[in-house]
């Protein structure tokens, strides 16, 4: 007597169809329902006092491989101050030759309600630095509406030196910053960030994401609550 010893190809036809149905047994609602889910703001992380004064939220663009994060808190200043001190620290950055977190900052042009500006960020080993080229947009709003700046990538500009494989090119960075008063005469103030994270894990991108958005609201209010003690 022949014992059979794999299964008749019948019943092995059976088996990898139930394995292939088995994966696709989503909806194309669920698929649906799930795909707009992540497009809606989540929360990813929220300052630890009792009273938070800040909390990041973040999401994928729809139609695009961009991710968007914000940052939302309140600042003890008006609109025009946080303005004037968000243009004051990209001053203080570009006039610091020892400056060891961006060992280039560039001024290349400037006017009323725009700036450009060529960076190199100092990044941890093992990453190269990165280098970017961005050009910034004031509003022209009032104090009574509020105020602020969008920033884009730029790397039609003439400043723009020739890639170079020691540094890593942040291709696409784009953001923004709004500060609307509030009743009690200081600001609410916003601020978004949208990027291609392209091969980068999430565990590496998102607390770096989170670290860059609560320094610059950080820095903001340090900043104007130095000018409101002068």
């Amino acid at each position: 007597m022949i014992y059979r010893t794999t299964p008749p190809a019948g019943l092995l036809l059976f088996l990898i169809f139930l394995a292939f149905s088995g994966q696709s047994c989503t909806s194309p609602r669920e698929k649906s329902i799930k795909k707009w889910e992540k497009t809606q703001w989540r929360t990813v992380k929220t300052d630890k006092r009792d009273t938070p004064t800040w909390v990041i939220r973040t999401r994928e663009l729809a139609g695009k491989n961009f991710l968007e994060y914000k940052i939302e808190g309140e600042i003890e200043a008006s609109p025009t101050a946080c303005i004037s001190s968000f243009k004051r620290e990209i001053h203080t950055l570009a006039d610091d030759p020892k400056n060891k977190k961006y060992p280039t900052y560039d001024i290349a042009e400037e006017s009323a309600h725009e700036l450009l500006t060529y960076v190199i960020h100092k990044e941890p080993f093992p990453l190269k630095n990165t280098e970017m080229s961005i050009r910034y947009l004031f509003s022209p709003t009032s104090e009574s509406s509020g105020e602020g700046v969008e920033w884009t990538e730029d790397w039609n500009a003439t400043i723009t030196p020739p890639a170079s494989r020691k540094l890593s090119r942040v291709e696409t960075f784009r953001g923004d910053w709004s500060f609307v008063p509030t009743p009690t005469n200081f600001s609410k103030a916003v601020s978004h960030v949208r990027f291609d994270p392209k091969r980068m894990p999430m565990w590496l991108v998102e607390p770096m994401v989170v670290k860059l958005l609560v320094a610059g609201l950080t820095n903001l209010r340090e900043m104007t609550s130095q000018e409101n003690d002068r």
